[in-house]
């Protein structure tokens, strides 16, 4: 986590500077990205986005690229790094923001990042059949004051109890293993995977 918080760190740096050379380079833009439309469309297209941080995508053959927002579409896919990010709201947000989607199936795993001048930090939500987020996970370089990584870990924990040999599973490698990020995405897999088909059905 910590090799992932340092390299957030240097990509956020070198922003300012990426975004000018993209927009020298205009002519060899490759169109590998895609945006979901509000009708489900699969739109190809080379994303981008404006100083104001304002998220852009521009079509083959169009003269400019277009702004687009959470309310707007579906969903989009960045090439760059194989990330799909999706709209959904926060716990206690008005607004929809995009978090990028780590794990689909019956539990759903998201995650946002921030950074300002003090740190930078990773969030991590679930929602468990398209049911409101809820928060279970964060990494950070600057200090947290919010709920307690003990609930927060009950959170999840609560989601998987309907697999009782799963939960079983997990709270016997928390004996050996410290609630972090690695251990959450495995279990949600686990979990989508039916505890790999209940044990392919007990054998």
């Amino acid at each position: 986590m910590k090799a992932k918080l340092l390299l957030l760190s240097s990509i956020c740096l070198l922003v300012p500077i990426a975004k000018v050379f993209a927009q020298d380079a205009d002519t060899t833009k490759k169109f590998n990205d895609y945006i979901i439309s509000l009708k489900n469309d699969t739109i190809k297209c080379h994303l981008g986005s404006r100083f104001s941080g304002k998220l852009t995508y521009k079509v083959d053959g169009a003269h400019r690229a277009k702004p687009f927002d959470a309310d707007s579409v579906n969903g989009f896919y960045r090439s760059e790094d194989s990330s799909f990010f999706v709209p959904r709201r926060l716990p206690g947000a008005d607004k929809l923001t995009f978090l990028r989607l780590l794990e689909r199936g019956k539990i759903n795993l998201y995650e946002k990042n921030a950074s300002n001048a003090n740190s930078i930090s990773f969030f991590w939500y679930v929602s468990k059949n398209n049911d409101s987020l809820k928060f279970i996970k964060i990494g950070t370089t600057g200090i947290y004051i919010g709920s307690s990584r003990k609930s927060r870990e009950q959170v999840f924990m609560n989601l998987i109890a309907d697999n009782p040999a799963l939960l079983d599973k997990y709270k016997e490698e928390r004996k050996s293993t410290n609630y972090n990020f690695e251990l959450i995405e495995f279990y949600v897999k686990l979990y989508n995977d039916g505890f790999l088909e209940n044990q392919k059905t007990s054998k």
